[in-house]
């Protein structure tokens, strides 16, 4: 188990989850959803920087969530 600190918009929770969890599943996670009231169109960043679905969440980071923007094919 790791500790990550997630931060939306002025709030913020830190949550201890498995080793294995990736920005993806963050993105994903209904407890995140519910706590900090974010929708399913996210990115995911650290220190600025925007982060691939798949990979794995560093022990004690701090992750930023914003809403994506909307794009048109």
């Amino acid at each position: 188990m790791k500790n990550i600190t997630v931060k939306y918009g002025v709030d913020s929770i830190t949550k201890q989850v498995e080793e294995d969890f990736t920005f993806g599943d963050l993105q994903e996670s209904d407890t995140f959803k519910a706590a900090l009231g974010f929708g399913d169109k996210t990115k995911a960043l650290i220190d600025g920087i925007e982060q691939d679905r798949a990979t794995v969440i560093p022990p004690g980071a701090t992750v930023r969530l914003e809403t994506a923007a909307n794009t048109k094919a």
